[in-house]
């Protein structure tokens, strides 16, 4: 069963949230670090 548009554009934005963090980050560790977050969450949707 697949997910609603209401429910998919909830779930991009969330990855936009993350990204937006990631982009006010001051060094490129901290970036890496949220990106690293977005990464290992989208990993975990996918396993379920």
């Amino acid at each position: 069963m697949g997910m609603t548009d209401l429910q998919f554009k909830s779930f991009l934005k969330g990855i936009l949230r993350w990204l937006e963090e990631a982009k006010n980050q001051d060094t490129k560790e901290e970036i890496l670090k949220t990106l690293e977050k977005l990464e290992r969450d989208l990993r975990e949707d996918l396993q379920g």
